[in-house]
């Protein structure tokens, strides 16, 4: 260190604290370089100071500027990601709203709204296109105009509705385009805004026509399978009724004929009655099992040759002779107007004569007094009968359904007239399956005209036809079959009983059995057994069976069927069995022997 020492005039010295030099000053000097220094070393200690607390507050800026842009960089991030959300909300409602606009478009459906004054501010397609328009065309006309005369209300009472209840429902019928009118299924709804505030309606429309249609016609066939349930009832209580009264005459009258004490008329009387009563009975079972058929679709018509004249005279012989049993005071009159050598023709004989039947039977039921005219002739390709009486009638409104099944004009059991109501359900089904039409003209009081026209098939001549059966009503002598041998097959002792007295003055010698496995064993026994009347239906073998084990042990034995089954489909069954004939329960004496003759010969 450097030391300096200075003497001032005043004798003082000052020695520098740094320089450590000393100084000899005077007083006011030194006080002065005092104060100074004092000074400075304040002004250094508040430098410093300061320079420190700059420094501090520099560290704690820049520090407060880090969190700064920190937090800014925080915010931009922040605001892209709400700029990028928005933009995403942005697009997802605009997709939104182009997504339930093509709902609302695509929907069947008719899709509408209305403002607070009920106008139409929208529209999907489907609204427009179930009454055959677009918008512009709908924009074009009066809305009310589309409106049903009936359904004008339909506004004023929507509005009403969707005031007081909020909603709408109900059916509507718009004018289609063409003309017709279509059947909506409508539900409105009011639509309100966040604030509870009504803004309009919204009304979806369905078209329910074709399933209205389907309802009508539903409706339609209920009440008409009802009306067939009260008639099909009453059919049945007419079955009773039918069947009972001709039955109570057979029992009763068979009962009447055990007396000793009656005379050999009387009996022919009774015997007449029971027939008659008999005959009835089967006509009433042939029409059920024919309705039965008809229901099915059973009936088939098979051509044959067949004169006209002998099947009308048939029909009218009978009819006769029930207008002599009724006691009635009737004239039949018949007229052929065919030409000469034209009335044999080909046709179902049986079915026809079915049809004749029917409509004779009606007209002198019907006839109390009068005259019937049956009349018969070709007009042109068709073949025509009429049946004209002067009978009770029908009212008009009632020949639109004379021909539907059980339809009677008096039903129930205050009606004047027996029937089961089929015949003429019958004829007409008949008639139409042999390519023809049937008709009816009646006034109440007046009388009635039933006609009816099929093809004409001539088949060439008039002369007989050829039949290859001996009738043995017109055989001259007495059957004489005894040296011959028949097996009778039934199950039932009652129908042995009764071949065997029919076939006793034939004095055919006759074996019987109750099965077909011992009709198996007779043959088998007996060689020379010339025929066979075999049951159809039996335990064990039936006859189908029975006759296909026949055929092993004689194939040219004749076997003749005897069965209650009278379809076609039955009797080709039968005869594909291998049987040469087929008689039909009840087996009446006459057929039995017609058949049996064509098989064997009298001695």
């Amino acid at each position: 260190m450097i030391s300096y020492s200075i003497q001032t005039f005043g004798g003082a010295l000052y020695t520098h604290p740094i320089l450590n030099i000393t100084v000899a000053m005077s007083d006011s000097l030194l006080q002065f370089i005092i104060t100074m220094s004092i000074t400075l070393l304040v002004i250094c200690v508040i430098v410093i100071i300061f320079s420190t607390k700059l420094r501090k507050a520099n560290r704690e800026l820049k520090k407060q500027n880090t969190q700064i842009e920190e937090i800014n960089a925080s915010l931009f991030i922040s605001n892209k990601e709400l700029a990028d959300q928005k933009e995403a909300i942005t697009r997802e409602y605009s997709d939104s709203e182009k997504f339930y606009k093509i709902l609302v478009r695509s929907a069947d459906d008719g899709i509408s709204f209305y403002d607070k004054g009920w106008k139409l501010k929208f529209a999907n397609t489907a609204f427009y296109s179930m009454i055959g328009l677009d918008q512009a065309s709908y924009d074009s006309v009066n809305s009310s105009v589309l409106v049903h005369p009936e359904d004008r209300d339909y506004a004023e009472k929507r509005i009403l509705a969707l005031e007081e209840k909020g909603f709408y429902e109900s059916e509507l019928r718009l004018k289609h385009k063409d003309g017709h009118y279509v059947n909506l299924s409508t539900r409105s709804v009011t639509v309100k805004d966040d604030h509870g505030n009504i803004i309009g309606s919204l009304t979806i429309s369905r078209d329910i026509t074709t399933l209205k249609q389907v309802h009508e016609e539903l409706v339609k066939a209920n009440i008409e399978a009802e009306a067939s349930n009260r008639l099909k009832s009453t059919f049945l209580a007419n079955i009773s009724h039918e069947i009972r009264t001709p039955l109570n005459a057979v029992v009763g009258f068979s009962n009447l004929l055990l007396s000793n004490d009656i005379t050999n008329e009387i009996k022919e009387e009774y015997i007449e009655h029971i027939n008659h009563n008999s005959e009835k009975l089967l006509q009433i079972i042939g029409d059920i099992i024919d309705l039965s058929r008809l229901e099915s679709s059973q009936i088939e018509i098979t051509y044959e040759e067949a004169s006209v004249n002998g099947i009308v005279n048939e029909i009218v012989e009978e009819a006769k002779r029930i207008i002599r049993r009724n006691e009635k005071s009737i004239i039949l009159n018949v007229k052929n107007q065919l030409e000469e050598n034209g009335d044999l023709i080909f046709t179902d004989r049986i079915w026809l004569k079915r049809v004749l039947n029917h409509l004779m039977d009606n007209a002198v039921k019907f006839t109390l007094e009068g005259s019937i005219e049956f009349t018969y002739i070709q007009e042109n390709e068709n073949l025509v009968f009429r049946i004209k009486d002067t009978g009770i009638g029908i009212n008009e409104e009632n020949l639109s359904h004379i021909f539907e099944e059980f339809r009677q004009e008096i039903d129930g059991h205050h009606r004047p007239f027996e029937g089961l109501g089929i015949g003429l359900t019958l004829a007409k089904e008949v008639v139409e399956r042999m390519g023809g039409r049937i008709f009816v003209k009646s006034e109440k009081g007046v009388g009635s005209e039933f006609s009816f026209s099929i093809p004409y098939r001539p088949a060439g001549g008039s002369s007989k036809l050829r039949t290859n059966i001996i009738n043995p009503d017109q055989i001259n002598t007495p059957i004489n079959w005894s040296s011959r041998k028949c097996l009778l097959v039934d199950d039932n002792k009652d129908i042995l009983t009764y071949l065997n007295r029919v076939l006793l003055e034939t004095r055919i010698t006759i074996l019987t059995a109750r099965s077909g496995i011992e009709a198996l064993e007779v043959i088998k026994n007996n060689p020379d057994i010339d025929v066979v009347l075999l049951d159809m239906q039996m335990p064990e073998m039936n006859g189908i069976e029975a006759t296909k084990e026949i055929r092993k042990i004689r194939k040219d034995l004749p076997i003749i069927a005897q069965t209650a089954f009278i379809f076609e489909d039955d009797k080709d069954i039968i005869l594909e069995a291998g049987c040469d004939a087929c008689l039909i329960k009840p087996i009446r004496k006459d057929h039995l022997l017609t058949i049996m003759s064509s098989f064997i010969r009298s001695n």
